[in-house]
C-alpha cells in the first residue's frame, strides 16, 4: 500500500523521467532537425510521457524488488531516526542498511559524470542550440543535486549506524 508520501515520490519520479526523456529525445532530434518549439510539443512531450509512464513503473518494480513499499519506508525512517528498533533481528537490518550504504558510490559517480557531461553540453552549445542547451545543462544539474543532497547523505547515516555496530536500542 502506497501512502500520499509514497505518491508524492512517484509523482517526483515521474516528472524526472519525463524530463530525462524529453532532453535525450529533443538530443536525438536535434541532430536532423532544428530544434523549434513546434519540434518540442510534438515530438518532446509525447517523449516525455512514455519517460514519465517507464520511471513510475521502474520505482514501482524498484520497490518490489526491496520487499515493498512498506519495507523501504521502514529503512528510511531507521535512517531518519539514526537508529533500528530493538526487535528487529540483524539479519533483517544489516542487510538492508548495507544496500542503503552501497549508494554512496553511484552518488558520487552521478556527480562526476554531470560535471563531465554539463561541460560536454556547454562546448557543444553552438550544435544543439539554447533550448537542448539549457534541458540538458538543466537535467544535469538536477541529477548531481539530487546525488549530492539526497543519496550520499543518507548512505553516509547509512554507512555510519553500520559501522557503530549500528543501532541505539530502543
Amino acid at each position: 500500500m502506497v501512502d500520499e508520501a509514497g505518491r508524492f515520490r512517484l509523482l517526483g519520479t515521474a516528472v524526472a523521467g519525463a524530463a530525462f526523456a524529453l532532453v535525450f529525445t529533443m538530443l536525438v532530434v536535434s541532430s536532423f532537425r532544428t530544434t523549434t518549439p513546434q519540434v518540442l510539443v510534438s515530438v518532446g512531450l509525447p517523449a516525455a510521457v512514455v519517460g514519465a509512464v517507464v520511471a513510475g513503473w521502474l520505482q514501482l518494480r524498484s520497490w518490489r524488488a526491496a520487499g515493498g513499499y512498506e519495507r523501504v519506508v521502514m529503512v528510511e525512517r531507521w535512517v531518519t531516526d539514526r537508529h533500528v528498533p530493538a526487535g528487529v533481528p540483524a539479519e533483517v537490518w544489516v542487510p538492508r542498511l548495507q544496500a542503503l550504504a552501497d549508494q554512496q558510490t553511484a552518488g558520487w559517480g552521478k556527480i562526476v559524470l554531470a560535471v563531465f557531461w554539463s561541460a560536454m553540453t556547454w562546448s557543444m552549445r553552438d550544435q544543439h542550440g539554447p533550448v537542448v542547451t539549457l534541458l540538458l545543462l538543466g537535467l544535469w544539474a538536477g541529477l548531481a543535486m539530487w546525488s549530492a543532497l539526497w543519496v550520499i547523505p543518507r548512505a553516509r547515516v547509512a554507512r555510519s549506524m553500520l559501522q557503530q555496530g549500528v543501532v541505539a536500542r530502543d
